[in-house]
């Protein structure tokens, strides 16, 4: 059951960040911390509201920043349109409103922990002394130092607004662009001050700790290609007790409901649909998230007779679905067959894939309290379905989460211990330490029930046999292990690895000569009966009614880089100091 926390919004932290918000806003300090910051409780509820924005999905965007990738397709394949093909087809200007609402978002969370920030160094000497208050600083210099990382990453080429303080006189409004080396430097000062002073573990799992700054703090260093220093982050997440962190085992929980919190989760947001049912679907201060809709399949349940209430914009490509259905699976491992007779049959979907994705084949596994093909009508246009962020564990419609399937309390996973792994296993291959590598990829996919990569061990597994180099290993982790471990997880993981490995060119001209075609499934319907799911199970190569995707982000890579978002057009018209 979740470890929840009621986030208390307080009539100072409603303001945004972006410069056009600020115009409209009444100054927060003209109550004075004298009357106001008086005690660490009225300051912990200030801290709440800094995770409170946190909820806003534009923080992390999942339902566009993965259209970026090549992990992610926009609803039906055979004519994607609308408010999301600008992102598949990566042509953004300053002026769409999404890209707007990235920035604004994470600069409402800045402006929120400036808040806690500056009451809190208003205190009384005596509160400044004690544990807590040093607890709560190192809170909102991380969420501040978070959201600097993220818009680094994503916006103008890591040249962004440093927001220090909150803006005292009108001219305070307007900034000049920092630097990217001059933000680098701001974010890791508050990341550091951060990881100095929190606590390996908190009561409440919704508060970060030491480890999730440590995981951020090593991503930063990854990013810039600094693997040794990264690499002193990652072996901390990784080696230190205090932080009680381990892959999870059971992986029929991963990213299910009864997963939340699990015990690799490292930073994870916390959503409830007990709360503020009211609030409208697009209510970014509400306790529930879109993205349930966003990725469960539109129309019926057919086993069920039920509406699911989903949209199905959030797809998995073809390629990614190929892969999670195709993964060479250890055949000595029990969980690979049916019924777990390993004289028996084995499964036709491995076990990532079929926890990570539903497509028509797997017979197996509970989609919406039925199995995949008695669920919904897979075909040309939807042959495959992301599940991370669904219910289907414990619903047979979306629906029945809450008062709209708009509404969904499923957490989401920012940070797990298994994306640790990877990066470190990155970073150790880049320093000439293949089997260190290999053995930490081969703890994530031992958990799968996968092959092993490598020449046996001589333990109870199947290996793939191949005697790897810096060059194969680094490509394995690129097109294999980093996209099914952590595909559409994390704030615009796939996206930035693809810029920062130099390869997005040439992955997405491969992708779109890349063919596949579906053929028709037959199956055992609900009722025992056998039916046909036609043209829902996809093959690789060429076929009847072949297709390719990606044609479009791969001339838009091929003319000038889109490789970051503008600076948003209300930010320029607004902020005298951006020209």
């Amino acid at each position: 059951m979740k470890n929840k926390i009621y986030f208390v919004i307080v009539m100072l932290a409603g303001a945004l960040q972006s410069c056009s918000d600020y115009l409209d806003e009444q100054n927060p300090n003209s109550l004075s911390t004298d009357t106001y910051w008086t005690s660490l409780e009225e300051s912990e509820s200030n801290l709440t509201s800094v995770y409170g924005a946190m909820l806003d999905n534009w923080v992390l965007d999942i339902e566009d920043e993965f259209f970026r990738t090549d992990l992610a397709h926009p609803g039906k394949r055979t004519n994607p349109t609308g408010a999301y093909l600008p992102w598949y087809q990566q042509r953004l200007l300053a002026d769409n409103a999404a890209v707007g609402k990235q920035w604004d978002s994470k600069y409402r969370v800045i402006w929120r922990a400036n808040q806690v920030i500056e009451g809190l160094n208003g205190m009384s000497p005596d509160l400044k002394s004690n544990e807590r208050w040093t607890e709560q600083m190192a809170q909102a210099r991380f969420f501040r130092g978070l959201m600097h990382f993220y818009l680094h990453n994503i916006f103008n080429d890591g040249k962004i607004i440093i927001r220090d303080k909150i803006p005292q006189e009108s001219t305070d409004y307007s900034k000049k662009l920092s630097t990217s080396e001059e933000v680098i430097n701001f974010f890791r000062e508050d990341l550091e001050y951060a990881y100095q002073n929190l606590p390996a573990q908190f009561d409440q799992k919704t508060r970060v700790d030491a480890g999730a700054v440590a995981t951020i703090l090593g991503t930063s260093y990854l990013y810039e290609g600094n693997y040794e220093k990264a690499m002193i982050y990652f072996e901390d997440v990784i080696n230190n007790g205090a932080y009680g962190y381990s892959l999870e085992t059971d992986v029929s929980i991963l990213f299910t409901n009864t997963g939340d919190f699990n015990s690799e989760s490292i930073f994870e947001i916390n959503y409830s649909i007990e709360h503020q049912l009211e609030d409208g679907n697009f209510d970014e201060q509400s306790f529930f998230h879109r993205l349930s809709r966003y990725s469960a399949p539109s129309g019926r349940n057919v086993a069920a007779g039920r509406t699911i209430g989903g949209q199905g914009i959030l797809l998995p490509s073809a390629w990614l679905t190929y892969e999670y259905s195709n993964e060479p699976m250890d055949t000595q491992d029990s969980r690979n067959y049916i019924n777990g007779d390993v004289t028996g049959q084995l499964r036709t979907i491995p076990l990532r894939g079929s926890q990570s994705i539903a497509v028509v084949n797997d017979t197996l596994s509970p989609y919406y309290l039925f199995n995949a093909p008695q669920v919904t009508a897979f075909d040309k246009t939807s042959f495959s379905y992301y599940k991370k962020y669904t219910n289907h564990d414990i619903v047979s419609a979306e629906f029945d989460t809450g008062t709209s399937p708009w509404k969904s309390g499923r957490n989401i996973v920012v940070n797990r211990l298994s994306g640790v792994y990877l990066m470190y296993a990155e970073c150790l291959t880049k320093t000439g330490d293949i089997n260190g590598a290999l053995s930490y990829i081969n703890q994530i996919r031992q958990r799968w029930g996968l092959q092993l990569l490598g020449v046996s061990d001589g333990s109870p597994h199947d290996f793939d046999g191949e005697v790897y180099t810096e060059s194969t290993l680094i490509n394995h982790l690129m097109y294999k292990e980093y996209p099914l471990e952590l595909s559409v997880e994390g704030f615009s993981t796939r996206f930035i690895d693809l810029r920062r490995w130099g390869v997005a060119q040439e992955r997405f001209s491969e992708l779109s000569m890349t063919p596949f075609h579906l053929i028709d499934f037959s199956y055992t319907d609900a009722k025992g009966k056998e039916a046909l799911r036609k043209q829902s199970l996809l093959e690789k190569g060429p076929g009847k009614k072949e297709f390719v995707e990606y044609t479009d982000a791969a001339n838009a890579w091929a003319s000038p880089n889109p490789a970051y978002l503008p600076i948003p057009q209300s930010e320029i018209l607004n902020n005298q100091e951006i020209n």
